[in-house]
């Protein structure tokens, strides 16, 4: 994949409904955290930023142990919600970036060729956002063109990609993507893993 392409993993949670961090439990061996990582770091390598939070040092030391090429930064105020973790991870970004492929660590049965798909679309019209569809609706993973960033800045607490890809004047792309629609809130949620 082309280097203007970058990875953004959003990872700052609580997970209050869960009462575990999600990001550290294991699906077939490896951590939910790992896998979106390690999916990210074969599409765009070398270029992954992970946004953390809530349990910043356990995950740190995941990312450092088994991700050293990923870039981790903290969002010391991941409490307010997931546009505080936008944010933060859109800010260290590099000039040369030109999109980011947005990514969340919870869910499991999103991995590269679910990636790979949204940036084939993506690339085919890279002026505008792409983004997975699911139960009816656009969101994460998404790919996001510099050109929304400015919008996404003016995102506030729990609200996200889904959100921003209502307010953009651009239509999005959407790439259907069934996987999407299941990640890991709830015991309910988890107990899908076994």
């Amino acid at each position: 994949m082309p280097a203007d392409l970058w990875s953004l993993v959003l990872a700052a949670g609580g997970s209050r409904r869960l009462g575990t961090p999600k990001q550290l439990l294991r699906v077939r061996g490896r951590r939910l955290l790992s896998r979106v990582i390690h999916a990210a770091e074969i599409v765009t390598p070398g270029r992954v930023v992970v946004v953390i939070g809530a349990d910043a040092l356990r995950m740190r030391s995941l990312i450092r142990r088994h991700h050293r090429g990923a870039h981790c930064v903290t969002n010391a105020r991941w409490e307010r919600g997931m546009a505080g973790s936008l944010h933060t991870g859109l800010a260290v970004l590099p000039a040369r970036a030109r999109a980011v492929l947005l990514l969340l660590s919870d869910q499991p049965a999103v991995g590269e060729a679910s990636m790979r798909r949204l940036v084939r679309a993506w690339r085919r019209s890279p002026g505008k956002a792409a983004a997975a569809g699911y139960s009816g609706v656009s969101g994460v993973p998404a790919v996001l063109p510099r050109a929304l960033w400015k919008q996404a800045r003016l995102l506030a607490g729990d609200e996200g990609a889904r959100k921003l890809l209502r307010m953009t004047e651009l239509a999005a792309t959407v790439v259907d993507m069934p996987e999407a629609a299941w990640d890991i809130d709830t015991p309910e949620d988890l107990q899908q893993l076994h």
